[in-house]
C-alpha cells in the first residue's frame, strides 16, 4: 500500500526527487577544508559546489551532509528516514540519539518540535567541535550532547530510571561497527531505556553478510520489526518497547505532519515502512558472538 497525498503536495515531492542527495562518486571530489587526527578516527570535511559533508574514511563513507544553500533540508537518505520513529510515536517528548556525526538529525529534530528534550551521546569529542564549526551543531537548555561510550551511557540511564520516548541509533560507520553496540544485550538496554509506547529506530545495513545477523539480533528483543528501506545501502529498522502501530496509523501521521516534515526536506512517502520478515538461521550476535566486523568485511 503507498501514501495517497494531497495533490497540492505533488510538485514538492517533484522538487525534492529533482534536488535528490549527490552520491557518494560525486561527493569525494569534493574540497577537503578540515581534516583532523582524533583519539579514535580520521575526521575529514569535504566542500563540493551543492554539500558540505562529514567522513570518517579517507574520501569514502559520508557520515553527515547538508546542503550548502539550505542547511536545514536533509541531505542523505537515512537522515530522513530515521524521523518514521517520530512517526511511530509521534507524542514523543525525550529523545536519545546515540552517535553525532555532524549533528544534522537532533537540530532537524529540533526544527519540527522545539519542545523535545534531546539528549546525544557522542564517543569522540572531536566530532563534537567539528560539527560546531562547520554544520552548524548548537547546543541549547533542551538539546545536550555528552561525551562518552553509548552503552555505558545507556546503561547508567537506565540505572537512573530515564526513560526516552524514541532513541536513535546512529552510531555504525561504513568502514567500522562498533560490535559492542550491535549485541543482543545492548539492544536489551536500549529496550530496558524505553519508556511506554517507546520506540527504536536504528540506521543499520540494508545488504551484505552482516544484515540478517543484524536483523535476527533485533528480532530477538522486540519480535515485532518494521524496515525503511533507503538507497546508499542503508535501512533503517523501527521497533517498539509495547509493538509498533500499524503501518496505517504511521502513514497517517507523516500526512499530518507533512508540512512541519517539508521544512527539513521530507516527504512522506519516504517514511514508509514494511514489516521484517522473520530471519531464520542466523545467530544473534551476542556480547559472547559478534564477529560484526567479521561479517561486514566479507
Amino acid at each position: 500500500m503507498r501514501f495517497k497525498l494531497p495533490a497540492c503536495l505533488l510538485s514538492t515531492l517533484a522538487l525534492l526527487t529533482a534536488v535528490g542527495c549527490a552520491p557518494d562518486a560525486a561527493l569525494n571530489k569534493g574540497e577537503i577544508v578540515h581534516r583532523e587526527k582524533s583519539m579514535y578516527r580520521d575526521i575529514i570535511v569535504l566542500d563540493t559546489d551543492t554539500h558540505r559533508c562529514m567522513s570518517f574514511a579517507r574520501r569514502g563513507g559520508m557520515q553527515s551532509c547538508i546542503y550548502k544553500d539550505t542547511p536545514d533540508q536533509l541531505a542523505i537518505p537515512y537522515t530522513r528516514a530515521v524521523f518514521a520513529g517520530l512517526m511511530a510515536n509521534p507524542g514523543a517528548k525525550r529523545v536519545l540519539v546515540i552517535g553525532l556525526g555532524g549533528g544534522v538529525i537532533p537540530t532537524a529534530m529540533r526544527r519540527i518540535d522545539p519542545d523535545l528534550r534531546i539528549d546525544v551521546v557522542e564517543l569522540d569529542p572531536a566530532v563534537v567541535a567539528v560539527a560546531k564549526r562547520y554544520f552548524g551543531f548548537r547546543e541549547d537548555p533542551g538539546l545536550r550532547t555528552f561525551i562518552g561510550d553509548g552503552r555505558v551511557f545507556a546503561r547508567r540511564q537506565a540505572r537512573a530510571g530515564v526513560r526516552y520516548d524514541l532513541i536513535v541509533i546512529d552510531a555504525y560507520e561504513r568502514v567500522y561497527v562498533p560490535e559492542h553496540l550491535m549485541t543482543r544485550e545492548f539492544i536489551d538496554e536500549v529496550k530496558s531505556l524505553l519508556a511506554p509506547g517507546g520506540v527504536v529506530a536504528s540506521n543499520t545495513f540494508a545488504r551484505g553478510p552482516l544484515a540478517p545477523y543484524e536483523a535476527a539480533t533485533y528480532q530477538s528483543v522486540f519480535h515485532d520489526t518494521r524496515t525503511v528501506e533507503m538507497s546508499m545501502g542503508n535501512r533503517i529498522i523501527l521497533a517498539g518497547r509495547d509493538g509498533l502501530r500499524p503501518e496505517h496509523a504511521l502513514r497517517e501521521n507523516a500526512i499530518r505532519q507533512q508540512v512541519q516534515l517539508l521544512a527539513i526536506g521530507i516527504f512522506a512517502p519516504e517514511l514508509e515502512s514494511q514489516p521484517q520478515p522473520k530471519i531464520a538461521g542466523y545467530r544473534p550476535l551476542t556480547d559472547q558472538y559478534s564477529p560484526a566486523n567479521l561479517l561486514f568485511g566479507e
